[in-house]
C-alpha cells in the first residue's frame, strides 16, 4: 500500500514538473529586434490623439497590415508621451514589415483612402515631435526575461546611456555582478530584458525592459534583496563599476493601451483585455449655408 502511494505520489511530481518543463520550453523570448517609436503628444492633446491612433489601428486591421504594434503611455514619466514597439527576427524583418505596410496604405481606396487622407492630415496637429530607434536584444545581460507577454499590463523601462568606451566595463558589471547576486537573491518573479540601441540614440544607450502584471510588484525591494545578496567586495565593487561605467539612468514606467495597440490573432486570444472596440470617426462639420442674396429695394422717386 505504501509502495503504491509512493509511485503515486512519484508519477504525478512527474507529471507536474513535465508540464512545468514544458510551458517553460514554450515560453517565448524577447524579439531579437525592435523598432520603436516616441512620440511627443502637444499638452493637453492626449485624448484627442488616442482616439486619433485607434483609428489608424482600424485602418491596419482592415487593410491586415503586418505592422503588429504595442502601444504604452506612461503612468511615471513624461505623460505627454506614447511609445509604440514593433519586434521582429532581424533588421530585414522590420523592413520589410515597415515596406509591405506602406504598400498596403499607399494601395488603399474608397472609404478606407478618405479615411487615411483625414487622418495624415490631422496628424501634425497632434505631435511636438518624434524619435525612431533600432534596438537588438542583449540575451547575454538580461535576467529571466521569458514571460507571456499578453498577461501583463506595464513595462517598467530604463535608460541607460554608458560613457564612451565602458560598454565592456557595463557587461561584466551586469553578468558578473548584478544578475550572479540576482540569482543568489531568488527574485525569481523579476523579469528584465536588455536592448542595446544601434541606430536613433547616442551611442552606448541601452534599454532595460521590466514586464509586469501589477504596479504592486514595485512595492518588493528588489534592490535590497539583491544588494543584500552580495558580500562587502561585491557591493564596493559594483557601485565602483556603476560609477565608472554608466553616465546615466533614466527609469519611466508604461501601461499597455489595447485601444492603440494592433496585435496579432494569437495575442489577442491569449487574454480578453487586448480585445478592442473600432473607433468612430467624426462626423464632418455641415459647411455654413451662404446667406441667400437679399433683393435690392425698389426704387424711390
Amino acid at each position: 500500500m505504501k509502495k503504491s502511494l509512493l509511485l503515486l505520489a512519484a508519477a504525478m511530481l512527474v507529471s507536474v514538473f513535465s508540464q512545468a518543463f514544458a510551458q517553460a520550453q514554450e515560453m517565448p523570448g524577447p524579439p531579437k529586434v525592435l523598432a520603436i517609436t516616441r512620440e511627443e503628444i502637444k499638452p493637453g492633446m492626449m485624448p484627442v490623439h488616442t482616439r486619433h491612433s485607434g483609428m489608424f489601428v482600424d485602418v491596419f486591421t482592415k487593410l491586415q497590415t503586418p505592422n503588429h504594434r504595442l502601444a504604452m503611455v506612461p503612468v511615471a514619466g513624461n505623460q505627454n508621451e506614447v511609445l509604440y514597439i514593433i519586434g521582429g527576427g532581424s533588421f530585414a524583418d522590420i523592413e520589410k514589415i515597415l515596406n509591405d505596410t506602406d504598400k498596403k496604405m499607399a494601395d488603399a481606396t474608397g472609404a478606407i483612402r478618405t479615411q487615411l487622407d483625414w487622418l495624415e492630415k490631422d496628424e501634425a496637429s497632434l505631435h511636438n515631435a518624434m524619435r525612431d530607434m533600432l534596438v537588438v536584444y542583449r540575451p547575454e545581460l538580461s535576467f529571466n526575461p521569458g514571460v507571456p507577454i499578453p498577461r501583463m499590463r506595464y513595462f517598467q523601462v530604463s535608460t541607460i546611456r554608458i560613457r564612451p568606451g565602458h560598454d565592456a566595463q557595463y557587461s561584466d558589471y551586469v553578468q558578473k555582478l548584478i544578475n550572479v547576486a540576482r540569482q543568489k537573491a531568488k527574485v525569481d518573479n523579476l523579469h528584465i530584458a536588455i536592448f542595446q540601441v544601434v541606430s536613433g540614440a547616442p551611442g552606448g544607450t541601452y534599454l532595460a525592459f521590466r514586464p509586469m502584471r501589477s504596479l504592486g510588484e514595485l512595492d518588493e525591494p528588489i534592490g535590497m534583496k539583491v544588494r543584500q545578496a552580495m558580500s562587502d567586495d561585491q557591493r564596493k565593487d559594483a557601485d565602483k563599476a556603476y560609477g565608472e561605467a554608466v553616465l546615466s539612468t533614466e527609469v519611466s514606467t508604461y501601461a499597455f493601451v489595447p485601444r492603440m495597440s494592433y496585435v496579432d490573432k494569437e495575442m489577442a486570444a491569449a487574454d480578453p483585455f487586448w480585445n478592442r472596440k473600432p473607433e468612430v470617426m467624426p462626423k464632418p462639420k455641415p459647411k455654413p449655408r451662404a446667406p441667400k442674396p437679399v433683393a435690392p429695394p425698389p426704387p424711390t422717386e
